[in-house]
């Protein structure tokens, strides 16, 4: 596509709010009125610097005067005409900028289908944090409420970037008080979502850094209350590719609306912390392994079939301070043992790994069964 044809699109992207809070934003002021449709803006500075916004869409010529007018800043910026229309944009709006870097798209070329699939989650993201947004919860389903739909409605892809391979997010991040467009603009819920996103990935990254170094699944706990979710999760993970095997990074940029500006924000996940996030979403959908721990209890259910001589037993137990029916597999002589046990109400143990789902837990690799009696050192 032609510059010319970028910057067109760009511009019919503009509105005269766009346009009113990047002059004010730099230096410029507005200074008296050209007819009905249009003011005039002069900088202190520089007496022979002018611009003339268009005010009313409904001019016929709108698209043209705002040409003009992207074009004399440039002039006086030294900046192309698109630079200048970026900018403009950006002025209202929040840019959320997904990079996936490996050796396989360092040409800024992606396979097809990951590239599909980036852009799937992309809005998969932006979608989890508006829903967490409204509610913090570590898993989302059912229908999106009104809010989080228009929001995404609102959102718009923009042009891609050189640099491995790039998607950039628009999200609009303030609106006019009124339909006049002469009034002081307001945060909108926009700008409270990227907010969200910002708290939610710098939540992330700290957790995923600890669980690297604590294998403690736990550590995930406090960032659902900065907004991190399931959903939030898988989106990220979709970032790596089909395959898992790239690393990416998220930056937020708010909008330079005249509000107290905050500086981009990156967040960079390699590879290897990919499956971090992944045992993090799992954790959330109550669907995880703990690894080498104690299951203590009293037996709360035998289960054995006809001519079998191993059987599964069922322990009340209490996993990360939640009340869980355990079930373990044991051969011929624990299962023996635990029969005895349950008719004296003595307590059992046993150690392995766990597999905790939203209903259910099972102990994987059991080994050290013991019942434990009086005078027993626990």
């Amino acid at each position: 596509m032609r510059e010319r044809d970028v910057l067109l699109r760009q511009v019919d992207g503009l509105g005269p709010m766009h346009l009113r809070l990047y002059l004010g934003a730099s230096g410029w002021f507005e200074d008296g009125e050209l007819g009905k449709f249009a003011t005039i803006w002069h900088r202190p500075d520089s007496e022979d610097a002018e611009v003339v916004l268009p005010e009313s869409t409904r001019a016929k010529d709108f698209s043209a005067r705002m040409l003009d007018a992207v074009g004399v800043l440039g002039a006086f910026e030294g900046r192309s005409p698109l630079e200048i229309a970026n900018a403009i944009a950006g002025t209202a709006n929040d840019t959320v900028r997904i990079r996936v870097f490996h050796s396989d798209v360092d040409g800024g070329t992606i396979p097809l289908e990951d590239g599909v699939l980036l852009n799937q989650k992309a809005r998969d993201l932006m979608a989890a944090v508006a829903l967490s947004t409204i509610s913090k919860r570590k898993h989302f389903e059912g229908p999106r409420p009104p809010e989080a739909v228009e929001y995404l409605a609102s959102l718009r892809l923009g042009q891609t970037e050189e640099g491995s391979y790039i998607v950039n997010v628009i999200a609009p991040s303030v609106i006019p008080a009124t339909n006049n467009m002469e009034t002081i603009p307001l945060a909108s819920f926009s700008s409270v979502v990227s907010d969200t996103l910002t708290s939610s990935l710098a939540a992330l990254s700290t957790a995923v850094d600890s669980f690297v170094h604590e294998a403690d699944l736990t550590v995930f706990d406090a960032a659902v209350s900065k907004g991190v979710s399931a959903n939030f999760c898988d989106a990220l993970v979709g970032f790596s590719g089909s395959e898992r095997t790239r690393g990416f990074e998220v930056s937020v940029a708010h909008a330079k609306s005249g509000q107290p500006h905050i500086e981009p924000m990156t967040f960079v996940f390699d590879s290897m912390g990919v499956s971090s996030i992944v045992a993090a979403a799992e954790y959330y959908r109550d669907n995880y392994v703990v690894d080498g721990i104690v299951v203590s209890g009293f037996i709360k259910r035998l289960d054995r079939k006809p001519g079998d001589e191993s059987g599964t037993v069922t322990i009340a137990a209490t996993l990360r301070g939640v009340d869980k029916n355990v079930s373990v597999e044991l051969g011929k002589t624990d299962y023996l043992e635990a029969v005895t046990a349950h008719r004296a109400n003595e307590i059992v143990r046993v150690s392995g790994d766990v597999h905790v789902t939203a209903r259910t837990a099972k102990v994987l690799n059991p080994t050290d069964f013991r019942v434990i009696r009086p005078g027993d050192l626990f």
